[in-house]
């Protein structure tokens, strides 16, 4: 009863954030991650696996509950939305990479006539992925299943070293990080769609 009273709350704060043409995605988005929750973080364990091409900036705002999580869901999903003419000015838009993560502990992602490899772990209970990169070294990050949407998010230092490494100026980022670094809890990074 308290999940079902969890997610009414959530379904309620999420439509008044988000805007009404994106209310539907957003509710899938909140499903599937109150389903990944509840699974410990077994769907994105499963779901991560395959090639994944970039769609849009993604925006997290955790918390210390589910609603936190859910309604920082909604909040981070109209910010992503915001920034998506920031990363455009750094050259990171549709089409721009894909990564492929596969089952035995290695991944590949393309950017711009470049190909970075290595390995990646994944613990579903934090959600947090290990990506060791050869000369970079390991990025440490967090993957969510959103929807039908894979969520790679960073610290906002983290990842702004990450576009640096992939070879995008980050002077644009300047307004965005300072925006984000509001929020407590704050990642930034990238959503892929299959």
């Amino acid at each position: 009863m308290k999940k079902i009273l969890i997610m009414i709350v959530a379904v309620v704060a999420i439509s008044a954030q988000a805007e009404a043409q994106d209310w539907l995605s957003t509710l899938k988005k909140v499903a599937t991650e109150a389903v990944d929750k509840a699974t410990g973080g077994k769907l994105t364990a499963v779901a991560i696996n395959g090639t994944w091409s970039y769609t849009a900036p993604a925006v997290r705002l955790g918390g210390d509950n589910t609603l936190a999580d859910l309604s920082g869901s909604a909040l981070g999903a109209t910010l992503g939305k915001k920034m998506q003419s920031t990363f455009e000015k750094i050259g990171v838009k549709q089409g721009f990479c894909s990564i492929t993560f596969n089952s035995d502990g290695t991944f590949s992602m393309p950017v711009k006539g470049k190909s970075i490899s290595g390995t990646y772990t994944f613990d579903p209970s934090t959600h947090v992925v290990k990506l060791t990169i050869g000369k970079i070294g390991t990025i440490n990050g967090y993957a969510y299943i959103s929807g039908q949407q894979l969520q790679l998010v960073f610290s906002i230092e983290k990842f702004t070293k990450f576009v640096v490494n992939l070879g995008s100026k980050v002077s644009a980022l300047n307004s965005v990080t300072s925006l984000l670094k509001q929020y407590e809890n704050a990642y930034l990074g990238f959503e892929f769609g299959k």
